[in-house]
């Protein structure tokens, strides 16, 4: 219904705007339109807009009916038909991304074509029309579209270079790709450019060439030897290719130059780490700013290494350091305790967690109760966290309890509680499905029948049935 609900109020503002344009024009002299259109944006900007002819319209709110019944083929020709009678480059851009969720290509590739007459400066429209015709092997049509991205990254060559070659790594003819991308180095002077360089290493490692990945990487870092990211990509080729030596040499380069780059230190650590040196790893780490999240990957890490020692004075900390979001903080907190084995204080912590991670704070409470042997107040928490939630939550909290019921060997009780919850929920497929899968352990096969498969919504308890029947 979003989809619907979205192109009906776009449809209602070229209505609108259409009344309006009309309602500010003189009526003894025709609107004139000057060819000056806005950009798109999330609310469109109604006064500015040139008048939507009655055929726009139509093919518009035509489209709209489409969308609504689910014809989304139907609904992308509607939309190309008003894009290419509008001077609107909103309709051209609504006409492309429709044409691309219903998998049209060809009219995506004549739609954003349209959008960038309309919008030369827009890089979507640019890509949408760069990776259609890539798609149709229309590769004089894509490296006309790649030619004009590099154009609009001409002050970030590095970002133009990167979406070139990331939108023609995927192509199955790699030959073809390969000319596109020579023809467009040859016309950008990209054989020179450092961020066509590091572009390309990147496009040789995605063909499996990391030879020539890192020769590539290597000219780059003869023109900018102290670019942090260039360092940490040789040093990841040099990874691949087991040179351990040039890559420990790398990423150490890359981290002295910035030690709050977390990529580049975790790399580092965890080759220092590999090679026993796990002191020198350890302080890597400990460089970088101290927030929750890296208290607990500095946890994770030393119990990896089995420094178990370290980890529990690492977890310490968090009680006595104050960071900015406490929930944050909490959640961390606890996850580290059950790492380090400690459930009674994982569930203490969990308690404190609020917001967006409060669901899963008490999920994992639930199931932390339940393995120190109270599945009774696993199954409180879990009833007071579904109180008033969305039938999504819902639908965890019931799977979860299912499954506490079952490790506790209250296989029956797991099986009333889901007769129950399926009055409730009729419609969860989960829920059916796994009633299906327990009735099928305890042979009443004919609750597992009643999962949805006559209904073509289930193929895996389709495959219950059978090996029911087996």
């Amino acid at each position: 219904m979003k989809w619907a609900s979205g192109v009906f109020i776009f449809a209602f503002c070229m209505v609108s705007a259409s009344l309006l344009a009309q309602e500010k024009s003189p009526q003894t002299e025709p609107a004139k339109h000057t060819g000056t259109v806005a950009a798109s944006t999330d609310q469109p900007r109604l006064d500015d807009s040139p008048p939507a002819s009655p055929e726009v319209l139509q093919h518009v709110l035509a489209a709209e009916v489409r969308i609504i019944s689910g014809d989304f083929p139907g609904a992308a020709a509607e939309y190309l038909e008003a894009a290419l009678a509008s001077d609107d480059p909103r309709i051209a851009e609504r006409a492309t991304r429709i044409a691309v969720t219903a998998g049209e290509w060809q009219l995506v590739a004549l739609a954003s074509d349209h959008w960038a007459v309309l919008e030369p400066k827009s890089l979507d429209a640019r890509k949408l029309a760069a990776g259609s015709r890539l798609r149709q092997s229309d590769y004089v049509g894509a490296e006309y579209q790649l030619a004009r991205i590099l154009e609009l990254a001409k002050n970030d060559w590095g970002q133009g270079w990167f979406i070139v070659t990331a939108m023609l790594a995927p192509v199955p003819d790699q030959t073809r790709a390969s000319k596109v991308l020579n023809n467009l180095l040859q016309d950008f002077d990209g054989e020179s450019n450092v961020g066509a360089l590091f572009a390309r290493s990147q496009f040789a490692a995605r063909k499996g060439d990391l030879e020539q990945a890192a020769e590539l990487i290597n000219k780059a870092l003869e023109q900018e030897p102290e670019r942090v990211d260039l360092l940490a990509w040789s040093g990841r080729l040099a990874v691949n290719r087991k040179d351990e030596k040039l890559a420990l040499k790398n990423y150490r380069k890359a981290w002295l130059i910035n030690t709050d780059n977390v990529a580049v230190a975790m790399a580092y650590a965890e080759l220092l780490k590999r090679h026993g040196d796990l002191s020198a790893a350890q302080a890597v780490l400990k460089k970088l700013p101290d927030t929750s999240e890296m208290r607990f990957t500095r946890i994770a890490f030393a119990l990896n290494a089995g420094d178990t020692a370290r980890a529990e004075l690492l977890y310490k900390g968090f009680a006595a350091v104050q960071y900015k979001d406490s929930s944050v903080s909490a959640f961390q907190a606890a996850q580290s305790a059950e790492l380090l084995h400690h459930p009674g204080e994982a569930i203490k912590w969990y308690q404190q967690v609020t917001g967006e991670r409060a669901s899963a704070a008490s999920l994992r409470q639930a199931f932390l109760f339940a393995g120190l042997g109270a599945v009774g107040e696993s199954r409180r928490i879990l009833a007071q966290m579904r109180a008033e939630a969305e039938p999504k939550v819902k639908s965890q909290s019931y799977q979860a309890e299912v499954q506490i019921l079952q490790d506790a060997g209250r296989t029956d009780d797991a099986l009333q509680l889901l007769n129950k919850v399926l009055v409730e929920l009729p419609e969860d497929i989960s829920l059916r499905y796994t009633r299906a899968l327990i009735a099928v352990g305890v042979d009443q096969l004919e609750l597992g029948e009643s999962a949805p498969c006559e209904q073509g919504r289930n193929r895996g308890c389709m495959r219950s049935r059978g090996y029911s029947a087996g």
